[in-house]
């Protein structure tokens, strides 16, 4: 009966609806309503665990870094400026931390936003590349940036466009194949992810080649995750209180 009422949920309200419509209800079910960001997820099994040992001890030295690291880059007077350094529970020291412990000299960030990513996976590096994509120039983003027009040398990079999109994404190829590293912080909208996915497996192998996800515990990022096969951890304890992933994409990226 149970599993009836869900289908037919599904059917006349359709699962963006229905995930609107919980995210709505759980923040009704909490007694504390003055937590500054919540939002809606799930406890759930993981059968889709795909973790090594490399993960394992990629983890453990990063997070250990992370914890010793204070990063001092970007702006201080900025609404975000705050949560550079919050550790656990934001991820800019982890994917900082992830970078220097996989000696990355190449990194790819997927969604630009104000810059904060950008300038944290770059901190204390003497020879490394970021090259970070949006569809947004940094300087027209209708939110204050952390970045100055100095800060883009050899070192750092903005590229507008779409990787999503296929010529784009073909157009850009050299550069993702040379990466690292690859940061994606996107728009979350169970759309660009999934194309993104497609876009992944037409990456070449490359020795210690790692993909971090933003925001893996939002309700419409679970699926997603779920599905790739790559080896993969959760790392939320010591990154993004909304989910951060870790997938070792050295073989590739392989997805359901």
């Amino acid at each position: 009966m149970k599993l009836l009422v869900i289908k037919l949920l599904k059917i006349f309200l359709g699962i963006k609806n229905l995930r609107k419509i919980y995210s709505l209800l759980s923040k009704c079910v909490l007694r504390d309503n003055q937590i500054r960001h919540f939002e809606p997820s799930l406890i759930y099994s993981k059968e889709d665990s795909t973790v090594t040992p490399k993960l394992i001890e990629l983890i453990a030295e990063s997070s250990k870094l992370a914890s010793q690291t204070v990063l001092n880059c970007g702006k201080k007077n900025l609404p975000d400026s705050k949560y550079l350094n919050v550790f656990p529970g934001e991820h800019y020291r982890l994917i900082n931390a992830i970078a220097k412990t996989i000696n990355a000299k190449n990194i790819v960030e997927i969604g630009t936003y104000t810059g904060m990513g950008s300038l944290a996976l770059k901190y204390g590096f003497n020879d490394v590349m970021v090259t970070t994509y949006d569809i947004i120039k940094w300087n027209e983003l209708p939110l204050p940036s952390h970045f100055k027009s100095t800060d883009f040398d050899e070192s750092l990079k903005q590229v507008i466009g779409d990787l999503s999109d296929d010529n784009f994404f073909q157009n850009n190829l050299d550069i993702l194949n040379k990466a690292d590293l690859i940061f994606m912080d996107a728009p979350k909208d169970d759309s660009f992810e999934y194309k993104m996915a497609k876009q992944f497996k037409k990456l070449k192998n490359k020795s210690k080649k790692i993909l971090i996800l933003d925001d893996i515990l939002f309700v419409n990022m679970i699926d997603f995750w779920r599905k790739i096969k790559s080896p993969k951890i959760d790392a939320t304890a010591f990154g993004h209180f909304t989910g951060t992933g870790i997938v070792d994409i050295s073989n590739g990226f392989l997805y359901e």
